[in-house]
């Protein structure tokens, strides 16, 4: 878990400043190093803590609470990603300044323990990476992940028994507390959420010792899904409502993948289609050859035309990879052709030239 310590700027490698692109795409460059699966750099603890920062700083409400009040503030706003000052009612602004500074600013009302609202629970973001060809046609990977769940012990009510839920102490029940002050003005009363009972008027005498009080707890899960073929690098799928619990009846947070496809030193990739290069002498590039590519799925023959020219594009149909919306149809291949002149030459080979130089009488020279 990312501490109270660590600056969530300095963990992405980034700037205060920014963008939700730069974001991202340190988050992004950072996870596949610190990946679990990478043997090499990989520190499951340092990638959880990126998910956690990445996380907060793609929220604008999140950041921008995390920007004002730090990591602490977070924990008091809980329920401010969810409402956001454009829908929230009086009572939920009341709450959201209470979380931040105490007391009561007149927007709830009083005489009761304050009911608490149900609220949707936190998403989750998992990383799964991707050799370059397995797009090529569906796959299934098992993820793990870690979601708060109702704790199955206690049934969500933290205690041991029911009868060990009383009336909180502090408060008696109301979920408030009072306190006077004295000053130049006279006596200036405050109401405050109860430290004890955090406004629940309750307060458990013997703790469930599975939750330590709680009610929710992490359990590592696992799940298989889908992967489908076409899959590209930077794309996200959505596992609805199997992420962290939520409080109060609420609803549960969603799991996000964030799928990452390894690069190919031979192909490059754009959405369906691939691009490659090959490399063909002059002689061949004059009179025409025949010769073998490779391609996604394995050696191909080529036709090269005579005449071809350094940055000719050949053709192959339907050899690219799956298209993710329509899986029975696949993009292009293109190969790019690069004519390489010999840099050492045997003595027939120059003899060879020069008569064909002859020949040519400077036919080629365009000016």
């Amino acid at each position: 878990m990312v501490s109270e310590t660590d600056n969530f700027y300095d963990l992405l490698g980034v700037s205060k400043s920014a963008s939700d692109k730069e974001i991202k795409s340190a988050y992004k460059k950072a996870a596949r190093k610190y990946h679990p699966d990478n043997s090499e750099t990989g520190s499951e603890d340092k990638f959880k803590k990126l998910g956690e920062a990445y996380d907060v700083l793609k929220d604008p409400q999140k950041r921008q609470i995390y920007d004002q009040y730090g990591a602490e503030g977070l924990k008091g706003a809980g329920g401010f990603s969810n409402s956001g000052f454009g829908s929230a009612g009086f009572e939920d602004l009341g709450d959201i300044f209470s979380s931040f500074f105490g007391g009561d600013f007149g927007f709830g009302g009083q005489g009761g323990a304050r009911r608490k609202r149900a609220s949707r629970g936190q998403d989750q973001v998992v990383d799964i990476a991707l050799d370059f060809l397995d797009p090529l046609q569906e796959h299934k990977k098992k993820i793990r992940f870690n979601p708060l769940v109702v704790c199955s012990t206690c049934d969500g009510k933290g205690a041991v028994k029911p009868e060990d839920i009383v009336t909180c102490s502090t408060c008696g029940g109301t979920g408030q507390v009072e306190s006077v002050q004295n000053t130049v003005l006279g006596q200036l009363r405050s109401t405050t959420t109860c430290p004890r009972c955090g406004g629940s008027g309750k307060e458990i005498k013997n703790p469930c010792g599975s939750c330590k009080g709680k009610g929710y707890k992490r359990e590592t899960k696992e799940v298989e899904v889908n992967i489908p073929a076409g899959i590209y690098d930077g794309a996200n799928m959505r596992l609805g409502g199997i992420g962290d619990a939520g409080m109060n009846g609420g609803p549960a947070g969603d799991i996000y993948l964030n799928i990452m496809v390894r690069e190919s030193e031979k192909f490059h990739r754009q959405e369906a289609d691939v691009y490659s290069q090959i490399e063909i002498g002059f002689a061949d590039a004059a009179l025409g050859t025949e010769l073998e590519v490779k391609t996604l799925r394995g050696k191909q023959k080529l036709k090269v035309k005579p005449g071809t020219q350094s940055g000719d594009d050949y053709f192959l149909k339907n050899e690219g990879f799956p298209k993710l919306q329509n899986p029975n149809r696949s993009g292009d291949h293109t190969v790019r052709v690069k004519v390489v002149t010999p840099e050492k030459l045997s003595g027939k080979e120059k003899d060879l030239l020069k008569e064909l130089q002859k020949l040519r009488q400077n036919k080629d020279l365009k000016v």
